[in-house]
């Protein structure tokens, strides 16, 4: 009886210990749970963010848990946002503060695709990466010129044309030249600092060295011309070239071409064959410069002035070649004499302009000292 009497209070305290120790179990882990959440909404709090305008990084927002002394952060010299490619120069811009973060504003939008770090003290505190935009392109190139698949053998220069800014201060990590058995090229191209780009930032002008074109110099005796009569070459831009946003490009560009005869002539706009409008007409005029001339200057060498000098408006358009110039006249032609006029800074593709070769002699050979050349025409009813 013993057994029964006593047995069944001890059940029931048994029990009652048993449903202390779950709910207790129960409590500890709601506890914990709520500790997991309030760590993870205080770690949400501190993040980094990006502040937006126009679709554009115009700002990092720097939660103040982050920062030792925020309340003289705005002004301390030892908070900074640098690159994330180890070197620790400073962004250029300001910092400023509000009651939960310190805001900073660099002097240009940041850059899609790179990664910043926020320092204090040179000791890392965050970092963020700029993201680029949804279905944004990839630049591509669109064009490298000379288009010509021969080229004289003391070719001066190439224009290589993009379709978006590019990246400058590189170019010559990106772009190669290759023998026929596929060999790089060493010291071909001029290293200018800064490189030369158009306003756009989208056309290269790239050099081959002139001090291994013209003949009797060091580098000439030394190395040689770049490019050799006859012989077969590759110019390559890699697709890792990041334009100014930090996309690669669309692919890997080559341009294939043998090298021709020397070219050691100048210009010679007497040479030059018009085309003939009739007046009354909007006809275009056609000028055949017989030999394939420097792409860009080409295009901004040329005008032409009626017979009291005044200059006759119109669009100047190139032949691929870059051997014909077409002008369409916004205006009809009258029956009178036109003078066409060239710049006499105008190149030919080993970069001989109407005034002088470029590699000659100058103890043997005499420059002109011309501004400009003229071709006279006239059209007649």
């Amino acid at each position: 009886m013993a057994t029964l009497i006593f047995g069944l209070p001890m059940a029931k305290t048994s029990k009652r210990t048993t449903i202390k120790k779950a709910g207790l179990q129960l409590i500890c882990g709601l506890a914990f749970f709520l500790l997991l959440a309030l760590s993870a909404c205080q770690k949400q709090e501190a993040s980094i963010e990006l502040l937006w305008k126009d679709q554009r990084a115009t700002g990092i927002s720097i939660p103040k848990q982050l920062i030792k002394n925020f309340s003289s952060a705005a002004a301390d010299p030892s908070i900074k946002v640098t690159l994330a490619n180890g070197n620790k120069r400073a962004i250029l811009g300001k910092f400023s503060a509000d009651n939960a973060a310190l805001l900073f504003e660099p002097l240009i939008p940041l850059t899609p695709g790179l990664t910043y770090h926020i320092l204090e003290n040179n000791q890392l505190i965050g970092q963020v990466l700029v993201p680029f935009k949804k279905n944004e392109k990839a630049p591509e190139l669109l064009a490298i010129y000379p288009l010509l698949d021969t080229l004289p053998e003391n070719l001066l220069k190439f224009y290589v044309r993009f379709s978006k800014p590019m990246r400058s201060g590189e170019s010559l990590q990106f772009i190669h030249l290759l023998g026929e058995k596929g060999d790089t090229l060493r010291d071909v191209f001029l290293n200018l600092q800064p490189e030369l780009w158009d306003t756009a930032g989208t056309v290269l002008t790239l050099w081959l060295d002139p001090g291994r074109i013209k003949r009797g110099l060091t580098l000439n005796r030394a190395l040689g011309n770049p490019l050799k009569m006859g012989k077969t070459y590759h110019l390559v831009v890699s697709s890792a070239w990041k334009d100014q946003r930090g996309l690669t490009l669309s692919q890997t560009y080559r341009k294939t071409f043998v090298a021709g005869k020397r070219d050691d002539l100048a210009p010679d706009v007497k040479r030059w064959q018009i085309q003939l409008p009739m007046a009354g007409t909007t006809a275009l005029l056609q000028i055949k410069t017989q030999e394939p001339l420097d792409h860009y200057l080409l295009g901004e060498s040329i005008g032409i002035v009626d017979q009291n000098n005044s200059p006759v408006k119109g669009e100047i358009r190139l032949s691929k070649k870059d051997d014909q110039v077409v002008f369409f006249p916004a205006v009809p032609w009258k029956s009178q004499r036109y003078h066409l006029q060239v710049d006499a800074r105008l190149e030919d593709l080993a970069g001989n302009n109407l005034n002088r070769v470029f590699d000659r002699d100058i103890s043997k050979s005499k420059s002109r000292n011309k501004s400009y050349y003229e071709l006279e025409f006239e059209v007649k009813p």
